[in-house]
């Protein structure tokens, strides 16, 4: 009899539960999967302007931001298992590590591509005391190079304290090769410290840690590379796999995609029609984040050079919004998302904006 009631009380919240979310998705003028505003996610921090992932990055980041900014950190291992913030395998390219290490560079094959450049994989954390970041997109401002020193994911979560944190997993496969495990060092991790999200391009990474992560709050999250790029674990293109986001859910609550999956863009620059992707992903029960907004950058010409009209063509076109967005430059979504958007549908918040 207590089994019956339990299961009847246990029915009765689960419908309500679900008339509460559909009742504020009906409510909310966000189109996201769950009718919230869309979040931003800091590449690196504030990457825009400092060096990716340097502690002056992520502090701008939360200051400039709102209030549940999310800190991406592209996670790397050293020889001895430490994992740091460095936005490329190739750690030359964000910092000053060919300078002082001069003969350090190594070549490995890299998902079956052999690579040439400096790897974590040949540095204890100590070896790199001396190596400073620098920008890893060469058209930026190099004033800050040469003066920031390499953050660990420990560094982040305890002096930066951010509101969100995301793991990005980029080459697990690699690291195995060498006897390092990502999946051992993101679990250990998690067991410290509150992560939000965990993404990786690798099918099995994904799988490897679904069962764990399972009954946690933290959210795994496929991330697509370009489309004719091929996924290491099953072989397919990412394209191809875009055709099964039912094989995606089963290991994914959500997924990350280049803004050209949603918005494509001609040979010329101008836009195409959108996909239908972000409500494909929604049907799913999938959340949907789109990458690679710049404003330092070209992007296409029928948002007159405006980043904010290109944030606000993927939230508020009246037809879907993406679930959050990733950005080296986060005050403009923040800005966009808090005060610029459904302008003609709240009037009191527009005026709070710009007081």
């Amino acid at each position: 009899m207590c089994n019956l009631r339990w299961l009847f009380t246990l029915f009765i919240c689960y419908v309500s539960l679900t008339v509460a979310q559909r009742s504020a998705r009906k409510t909310s003028p966000w189109l996201t999967l769950k009718g919230h505003r869309p979040l931003v996610v800091a590449r690196g921090g504030f990457s825009g302007l400092f060096p990716s992932s340097s502690i002056y990055a992520y502090e701008l980041a939360l200051t400039t931001g709102v209030s549940d900014m999310i800190l991406w950190c592209d996670v790397q291992l050293t020889k001895d298992n430490v994992g740091i913030c460095l936005p490329h395998l190739n750690i030359a390219n964000g910092t000053t590590i060919s300078s002082v290490h001069d003969k350090g560079n190594k070549t490995y094959p890299v998902n079956g591509v052999l690579t040439s450049g400096w790897f974590s994989v040949d540095f204890s954390f100590d070896e790199l005391n001396n190596v400073f970041l620098a920008q890893d997109i060469f058209s930026r401002s190099p004033v800050f190079d040469d003066s920031l020193q390499i953050l660990t994911v420990e560094d982040v979560v305890k002096k930066v304290k951010p509101s969100g944190l995301w793991l990005n997993v980029q080459h697990a496969a690699f690291y195995s090769q060498h006897n390092l495990s990502m999946r051992h060092f993101v679990i250990s991790t998690s067991r410290k410290a509150i992560i939000n999200y965990i993404s990786s391009p690798e099918v099995n990474f994904l799988r490897s840690i679904v069962t764990r992560f399972k009954a946690s709050k933290t959210k795994l999250v496929f991330r697509f590379l370009e489309q004719d790029e091929t996924e290491p674990s099953t072989n397919q293109t990412y394209g191809s796999l875009l055709t099964n986001l039912t094989l995606i859910k089963s290991f994914a609550s959500a997924i990350l995609v280049p803004k050209s999956y949603i918005w494509p863009v001609d040979k010329d620059f101008y836009l195409q029609p959108p996909t239908s992707l972000v409500l494909d992903a929604h049907k799913e029960g999938l959340e949907i984040f789109a990458s690679d907004f710049m404003n330092d950058v070209s992007f296409a010409y029928n948002y007159s050079y405006d980043p904010v009209a290109e944030y606000l063509s993927f939230v508020d076109n009246g037809k879907f919004s993406v679930d959050g967005v990733l950005s080296d430059n986060p005050i403009t979504p923040s800005l966009t998302f808090d005060c610029l958007s459904h302008l003609g549908k709240n009037k009191l918040r527009q005026g709070q904006c710009f007081q």
